[in-house]
């Protein structure tokens, strides 16, 4: 479990690799879980619980779909669990580095916007480089379909659930 996790933070720092996890079935199911659940948690702007849950549902099942249309493209099935493990850990990564700094009112409105930002770019160099490697295309391909994964992915979110008025 230790050598796990130090996979996944190797991934997470853009050290590692898909390619180093397991290709369990398992794995993709609990990473999701654990997707799901921090999603859950970092997702605080819904009045309403149930939309929190159906906002990280949502979320979750997004990656799953727009990493099996990627992996679809290549043809290259074999390592669909690896790759949608470390990019549920990428994202588990992200929102535990969140999760904490949404508590904290100190930010400001303009520091909390800043780290957004970060935090997206972040989660976008982890996405970028797990799909250089598992769909095996260079760099700046892999970050277009990066790119496009995520910025298809928070249109349908938005559409879905949209913003409350301020």
């Amino acid at each position: 479990m230790t050598a796990l996790l130090g996979i996944f933070l190797r991934i997470g720092f853009l050290i590692g690799k898909p390619q180093e996890l397991p290709a369990s079935t398992t794995l993709p199911v609990l990473t999701g879980v654990l997707a799901f659940l921090t999603n859950f948690a970092v997702d605080t702007g819904f009045a309403r619980e149930i939309h929190r849950f159906d906002f990280a549902l949502a979320q979750t099942g997004l990656l799953a779909i727009w990493i099996g249309a990627a992996i679809s493209l290549r043809r290259v099935w074999v390592r669909y669990n690896q790759t949608l493990s470390a990019v549920y850990g990428g994202n588990i990564l992200i929102n535990l580095v969140t999760w904490p700094l949404s508590f904290d009112p100190g930010l400001g409105a303009l520091g909390a916007k800043v780290l957004g930002i970060v935090l997206a770019l972040w989660l976008l160099a982890i996405v970028t480089k797990i799909l250089t490697h598992a769909l095996e295309v260079p760099i700046l391909l892999s970050a277009l379909i990066s790119l496009t994964g995520l910025q298809v992915s928070g249109w349908i979110l938005i559409t879905l659930f949209p913003l409350p008025k301020t």
